[in-house]
């Protein structure tokens, strides 16, 4: 609590997303990556240019971490991505504490959701500018998102390393369990949901998403712009949580690469899964019925059209 508040949860979900944390003699440094997953960015009534977006919104950014940091940050353009760095000339106590939160890893491939952030006596805000940091880095907000019924998705990313796969689950729990905003589903990438070893995704719908929000103004304005669409079409319908179990709608085949030991933690190797909750469970989800013939009183909010994620 004595080094924590709003500015370090944001600071510490933009290095959990895309940071690398680097030590050397004379400098130290934090450097974030912002991509770029398209140049252009649709909207219900206009265009983005993400790389003109991304600058804007990383001008503010960067004034509110030189005020809580004292280092000198930078910003750099890139043809599919922009970065922001933060140069540290001494070990300051900013750093220290930067490399406690993270319990000394240096990389997005090995980071966690710090501890404190399940602490009950953290800030609800705090959390939630947690979640936002890793958002603005590794969040998107696009049509293609959308649910079989058409309802708009944000997604948060998550790259795929045999480290950090307990990162999905501990943001979620996150989400759902200290801050109260519910979560679909997780798609991972694991060759039983047919997705190789792709990102992992966890998609929230949008009108669920508008307590984090993003800091970037064109990802806000299509968050609220298709948030207010949806509630349009579909003024009855709930935002529940993922209940942490639901039916096996079919038997996956089995894969090769379900023995694969540099892809896969060790908790998943050898195994065949069916369905996504069922690598949540296995990577310590804990938020699933006692009883697995429970999970027949859980259906979609749209049982004919129920989409392919939610069985790989």
């Amino acid at each position: 609590m004595d080094y924590m508040d709003a500015d370090v949860a944001y600071l510490s979900g933009l290095i959990v997303a895309r940071g690398t944390l680097t030590e050397a003699p004379a400098v130290r440094q934090v450097v974030i990556d912002f991509p770029y997953s398209t140049l252009k960015l649709q909207g219900n009534d206009a265009e983005y240019d993400q790389e003109t977006e991304i600058l804007l919104g990383l001008h503010t950014i960067r004034k509110r971490l030189v005020d809580l940091l004292e280092a000198d940050v930078e910003t750099i353009s890139g043809s599919t991505s922009a970065t922001l760095t933060i140069r540290f000339l001494r070990n300051s106590m900013a750093w220290r504490n930067i490399l406690l939160l993270l319990d000394n890893k240096l990389s997005y491939a090995h980071f966690q959701v710090p501890s404190v952030f399940f602490d009950p006596q953290i800030p609800k805000d705090w959390k939630i500018q947690f979640v936002r940091g890793y958002a603005d880095v590794a969040g998107n907000i696009r049509h293609v998102n959308r649910y079989v019924d058409g309802r708009h998705r944000v997604r948060l990313d998550v790259l795929n390393s045999p480290a950090n796969w307990q990162l999905p689950v501990q943001l979620c729990t996150l989400l759902q369990e200290q801050i109260g905003v519910p979560v679909q589903l997780i798609n991972w990438g694991h060759p039983n949901m047919g997705r190789a070893f792709r990102e992992h995704q966890i998609n929230i719908f949008a009108e669920a998403f508008l307590p984090i929000g993003f800091s970037f103004r064109h990802k806000q304005h299509l968050l609220e712009q298709f948030a207010q669409r949806d509630r349009q079409r579909f003024p009855n319908i709930g935002y529940n949580p993922c209940p942490g179990v639901r039916r096996v709608r079919r038997e996956k085949p089995p894969a090769d690469e379900e023995q694969d030991t540099q892809h896969l933690p060790p908790p998943l190797q050898g195994r065949h899964f069916n369905a996504y909750f069922e690598i949540c469970r296995a990577l310590g989800c804990q938020r699933y019925v006692r009883d697995d013939r429970e999970a027949e009183r859980f259906t979609d909010e749209v049982e004919a059209g129920i989409d392919e994620e939610q069985t790989g």
